[in-house]
């Protein structure tokens, strides 16, 4: 399996606040995303939630910071 070449880091929120330290934000999506890469490498069941944006998410039983996907696109929901 390869992966998609990215040539930035787009987040939709900001990494730091104005004293350099990490937002919640950002301490949330890593969160998510150290979980989602371990149940990737260990195997584990990761069928996320299909939804189209946060709004379909919530619909749908998503909790807010947890993981979802759009398409192919894996997104935490923030609202």
């Amino acid at each position: 399996m390869s992966l998609p070449k990215k040539t930035k880091f787009d987040p939709q929120f900001a990494i730091a606040d104005s004293s350099g330290k990490p937002t919640q934000q950002f301490r949330d999506y890593l969160s998510g995303l150290d979980a989602l890469v371990t149940a990737l490498t260990t195997g584990a069941n990761t069928a996320l939630t299909n939804a189209a944006n946060d709004g379909a998410a919530a619909a749908a039983g998503v909790q807010v910071g947890q993981l979802y996907r759009n398409g192919s696109v894996i997104q935490v929901r923030v609202v």
